[in-house]
C-alpha cells in the first residue's frame, strides 16, 4: 500500500501540477483546444471543426475529454489538458496493477518509476491530444486481454472489448489494428492459438461490444457530413500517410526503435537487458513476453510506416516500462547487481551530466529563444542524482537506482514550474494573445499561428491573395491581420498595415507578424 500511495502522489505531481501553465502553441493542442471549444459553443456532439470549417483529422472522443475539462475548470488551457494527464495517471496506476498482480510490489514500483522518469512520458500526457486516450485505451485492452488469457475468465475480455471500441474512437483504425495484431502473436508465441481458446474471448459478442462503442459517432458524423469526414479520417488521414507519409516527418527504417529509446530515458539503457531477460524467460514468464511484443508490435508497424513521429510510437511506452522495471527490479535484489548494472548505471550518469551542457549551448544559441541559458542551471539535480547513484550503489544498487528515478522526476517537475513557462513567454501567441482576443476584426493572410484561433474564440477569416485582402481592407476599418512564414517581407506592399511586431514561432523556423490597419 505504501508504495502504490507513493506513486499515486508522484504521478499527481508529475501529470497536473501546473498543467494550465503554458499556452497551446503547438498546432496539434491548438486545433484539438479550439475544435472542442466550436463543438461545446455549438452545442454540436457530432461534427468537429476547426475555426469554421470541418476537420477531419480525428474522431471526438478527445474532444468529449476536453469539453468536460471546459465544463470543469473553464475554457482555458487546464481545461483542455486536464483528462489527458488523467490518462496518464491511470496507464501508470494500471501498470502498477499488472505488475504487482503478477510479478511482485518491487516490480510494480519500479514499473511505475520508469514511467514516472521519462520526461517524455509525462510531457505526452499533458498535452491536449488524442494520443493520452488512445494510449489508455491501447494499454488497457492488452492489460485487460491478458487477465482473460490468464485467468480464462470472460469479464476481462468484455473490458477488453471496450477498450477496443474506445480506441477506434479516440484514433481510428490503429486502436484496434495494434492490439489485435500483439493477441495473434502472443498466442502463436505461447502456442495458444486454438479454436478452443479463440471461443474462450466470445468473438461474436466481441464484435456487438466493439461495434456499440464505437461506430455510433462514426456513423453519425458519416451521415451528418455526407459522408466527406470519413473519406478524409480514413483516406487523407491514414492510409495515405501510413503509405505515403506526412510532408516533413518521414524517417529511416530504425527511427521508431530511436524514438521509443530516446522516449523512456533515461532507464532505456536497460532495454537489451530487458529483451534478453524475456526471451531467458519465455516460457515461465508470460507477462514479460507480452510487454515484449507489445513494444515490438508499435515500434514495427511505425518502422514501416512511412510517416514517422515521436507520438506515434508511445502506446509502447507501458510496456517497455513493464519489462524495464521488471528486470531493474530484479538486479536490485541480487547481491551481484552492483557489477551487472555498471554499464547502464555509467551510461546513466554520463547522460546526467551532459544534458544540462546541452541544454545550455541549446537555450543559448537558438535565435527564437533570447536569454534563456539559464534554464540549464535547472537542471543541476541530475549531475546530483547521477554523483550520488554512484555512491549509493557501492552499498545497494537499488537505492543508486533510486537516486537517479528521484533526480530526474523532481528535474520534470521544476521544468514545468518555471523553465517551460519562460520559453511560451517569448512566444508570439503569449506576446500578442491578448491584443488578438480584444480586437474586434481579425484576419490572416496566407497563414497564421491556430492558437489564435483558441484565445480569440472567434473564427478568424484566412486570405490566400493578395487582392481579396486588399478588398477587405477597403471596405473595413481598424482590421488586425496576421500572418506566418520564414519570411513576411511581402506583407510591406499592403502600404496600409502597420506592422505591430514580428517574432519566432518556438521551435519553428517561421515567424509570426502581426499588423494594423492604420
Amino acid at each position: 500500500m505504501k508504495y502504490f500511495l507513493l506513486i499515486l502522489f508522484f504521478s499527481g505531481l508529475l501529470f497536473f501540477s501546473f498543467l494550465g501553465g503554458t499556452s497551446v502553441f503547438q498546432v496539434a493542442e491548438a486545433r484539438n483546444a479550439e475544435c472542442a471549444r466550436e463543438m461545446m459553443e455549438n452545442k454540436e456532439w457530432v461534427v468537429p471543426t476547426f475555426n469554421g470549417e470541418l476537420r477531419t483529422d480525428k474522431p471526438a472522443l478527445e474532444y468529449y475529454g476536453m469539453m468536460a475539462g471546459y465544463k470543469l475548470f473553464g475554457i482555458n488551457e487546464g481545461g483542455a489538458r486536464f483528462f489527458s494527464a488523467l490518462c496518464g495517471l491511470l496507464v501508470v496506476l494500471a501498470t502498477f496493477w499488472m505488475a504487482r498482480r503478477h510479478w511482485s510490489e518491487k516490480a510494480a514500483w519500479w514499473s511505475a518509476l520508469v514511467l514516472l522518469a521519462s520526461m517524455h512520458v509525462i510531457i505526452q500526457f499533458r498535452l491536449a491530444t488524442p494520443d493520452p486516450y488512445l494510449i489508455l485505451c491501447h494499454t488497457l485492452s492488452i492489460y485487460f486481454f491478458y487477465e482473460g488469457w490468464h485467468s480464462r475468465r470472460w469479464k476481462w475480455f468484455a473490458l477488453m472489448y471496450i477498450f477496443l471500441g474506445l480506441g477506434i474512437f479516440a484514433k481510428g483504425p490503429v486502436g484496434l489494428l495494434l492490439p489485435g495484431l500483439t493477441f495473434l502473436l502472443f498466442m502463436l508465441v505461447t502456442k495458444t492459438l486454438t479454436w478452443k481458446r479463440l471461443l474462450e474471448l466470445k468473438p461474436w459478442w466481441g464484435v456487438l461490444l466493439v461495434a456499440a462503442v464505437a461506430l455510433p459517432w462514426y456513423y453519425a458524423v458519416h451521415i451528418k457530413t455526407g459522408g466527406e469526414w470519413t473519406r478524409a479520417f480514413f483516406f487523407e488521414h491514414n492510409l495515405n500517410r501510413f503509405d505515403s507519409g506526412l510532408k516533413g516527418h518521414r524517417g529511416p527504417f530504425v527511427m521508431p526503435f530511436v524514438f521509443v529509446l530516446a522516449g523512456m530515458l533515461p532507464f532505456s539503457v536497460f532495454a537489451i537487458r530487458a529483451f534478453k531477460e524475456t526471451w531467458q524467460q519465455r516460457k515461465s514468464n508470460p507477462l514479460m513476453m507480452l510487454a515484449a511484443l507489445s513494444t515490438l508490435v508499435v515500434i514495427g508497424f511505425y518502422a514501416v510506416s512511412q510517416t514517422k513521429l515521436i507520438n506515434y510510437t508511445s502506446p509502447a511506452y507501458p510496456f517497455l516500462g513493464l519489462m524495464l522495471g521488471n528486470t531493474i527490479a530484479t538486479l536490485s535484489s541480487k547481491k551481484v547487481s552492483f557489477g551487472k548494472s555498471r554499464i547502464e548505471t555509467y551510461i546513466i550518469v554520463f547522460m546526467a551530466m551532459v544534458v544540462p551542457i546541452a541544454v545550455y549551448f541549446f537555450a543559448k544559441n537558438t535565435a527564437p529563444l533570447q536569454n534563456i541559458g539559464w534554464i540549464a542551471w535547472f537542471m543541476f539535480l541530475l549531475p546530483v542524482g547521477g554523483l550520488l547513484a554512484l555512491v549509493l550503489r557501492k552499498k545497494s544498487a537499488e537505492q543508486g537506482m533510486l537516486a537517479i528515478a528521484a533526480a530526474f522526476m523532481l528535474t520534470t517537475f521544476i521544468i514545468f514550474w518555471k523553465p517551460f513557462q519562460a520559453m511560451d513567454n517569448q512566444s508570439p501567441v503569449q506576446k500578442y494573445g491578448a491584443m488578438v482576443s480584444a480586437h474586434k476584426d481579425v484576419v490572416a493572410f496566407k497563414d497564421y499561428d491556430d492558437a489564435f484561433t483558441f484565445y480569440a474564440q472567434k473564427r478568424i477569416p484566412v486570405f490566400q491573395s493578395k487582392k481579396k485582402l486588399k478588398e477587405y481592407l477597403a471596405k473595413h476599418d481598424d482590421v488586425l491581420v496576421l500572418s506566418r512564414d520564414r519570411d513576411l517581407s511581402y506583407m510591406n506592399e499592403f502600404q496600409n498595415l502597420e506592422c505591430v511586431g514580428v517574432d519566432h514561432d518556438l521551435f519553428s523556423r517561421r515567424s509570426t507578424g502581426v499588423y494594423h490597419e492604420l
